[in-house]
């Protein structure tokens, strides 16, 4: 094969378009990472030869992605989950009723979980979260990740409120709150900023987890902090960043703590409103 020699970024492999790992012979491409029917000996790779008529590596079939009509299957959770259910995740999660009800929060028996819808930015139900009695959470497959968007008996205010997750959505729509949530502290912005386009809301109060009361590692930074300063860029709307006060780690700690709205309009009250 002669002299050989190593992927670039100014000359990237041709096989799998890594510029790492991969080598280059005379004849042949020795591909770190997609297979084909010449192995190499030593187990380093796979040969891709130039001149051949068909490309004789074996790339792995993807299955298509399996998509679900969100839609669908919370209104079966709904119909399907008794009034008592909802009283029982209220009391777990330390919120009031009507929150879960403005969030259409539903049980699923068959995956033994709590159900909250996720939207994109027009309001279409896209996913489904999932959350058990142990707060272990998870996405119905086939889900894609949205916003959580309160729907019933309430209607958008001047300022909407934007924590991270359903459960803190719940705490601020319990505390007379309109809430929005994002999906993590780090996405849903684009979402976000669709749908508060589209119910006319031109200031929001971007909710921090205070990151100081989390077991974070040394290079973990501040996640919280992080998120919200990067959705304040993105939304360009006067705004302002709210972190509920240690030790409480989240809003929903906060509020089942005694947090009130009128303390959380307080602390906002001086501070400066204005758009990245």
């Amino acid at each position: 094969m002669g002299i050989w020699s190593h992927a670039t970024k100014a000359n990237p492999c041709p096989i799998c378009g890594k510029f790492d790992w991969c080598t280059f012979g005379n004849k042949a491409m020795l591909c770190q990472r997609v297979e084909s029917n010449r192995p190499h000996a030593k187990g380093s790779g796979w040969y891709h030869f130039y001149n051949d008529d068909k490309p004789d590596y074996i790339p792995k079939a993807k299955p298509p992605p399996r998509s679900i009509n969100a839609r669908a299957i919370i209104d079966r959770y709904l119909n399907t989950t008794p009034p008592e259910r909802l009283d029982l995740c209220a009391n777990k999660l330390g919120v009031t009723v009507d929150s879960l009800n403005a969030l259409e929060v539903s049980w699923s028996a068959e995956k033994k979980a709590w159900a909250f819808p996720m939207s994109d930015g027009c309001g279409k139900v896209i996913g489904i979260r999932l959350r058990n009695d142990e707060g272990f959470k998870w996405a119905e497959t086939g889900s894609r990740q949205g916003i959580f968007l309160p729907w019933l008996h309430l209607e958008p205010q001047r300022i909407v409120f934007l924590p991270e997750g359903p459960t803190d959505t719940a705490a601020l729509l319990s505390m007379g709150l309109y809430a929005i949530g994002r999906p993590t502290c780090m996405s849903g912005n684009e979402q976000i900023a669709e749908a508060l386009k589209r119910l006319r809301i031109f200031r929001a109060v971007i909710v921090a987890d205070n990151d100081d009361m989390k077991k974070l590692g040394p290079r973990e930074g501040r996640p919280g902090i992080e998120g919200a300063i990067k959705l304040k860029r993105d939304l360009k709307i006067p705004s302002v960043i709210w972190i509920p006060p240690s030790p409480m780690k989240d809003v929903r700690e906060y509020y089942r703590n005694g947090g009130t709205r009128r303390l959380i309009e307080s602390d906002i009250k001086n501070k400066v409103w204005r758009k990245e």
